[in-house]
């Protein structure tokens, strides 16, 4: 299963759950959720314990953070974060525009592109 990140409608990133994620990777998130039980500001509150929806939120801001400013690191560790904490999110979708950035995390539709099919015929004389 794949997790999509989709900002103003358009795919930006996907990551694929299936291809297994390098150790020294896997140890970077460990540290990341060791961090996060010294507590995490979000939205300029201080959270001491965060549950995970908080978690989740701040490592969302990080991923919008990294993909506006292209800083590529950011964005990889953040959305690697998502899709491992998180199996069963399909989506972050997000919204950017003059008042900010507003997200959901979608945990009950995959990302489907904006496809259709035109059919054509020929009749030839």
């Amino acid at each position: 299963m794949k997790l999509a990140i989709v900002v103003n409608d358009k795919l930006m990133m996907s990551y694929d759950r299936s291809v297994e994620l390098p150790e020294k990777q896997q140890q970077y998130l460990q540290k990341l959720d060791i961090k996060f039980e010294q507590g995490i500001q979000l939205q300029e509150v201080d959270i001491p314990s965060p549950n995970m929806e908080q978690r989740a939120k701040f490592m969302a801001f990080s991923l919008m953070e990294g993909i506006l400013y292209q800083e590529d690191s950011m964005a990889a560790a953040s959305m690697a974060w998502l899709a491992n904490r998180l199996p069963d999110l399909k989506q972050l979708i997000a919204h950017v525009d003059h008042d900010g950035t507003q997200f959901e995390l979608d945990f009950d539709h995959e990302y489907v592109e904006n496809q259709f099919t035109v059919e054509l015929s020929r009749t030839l004389h």
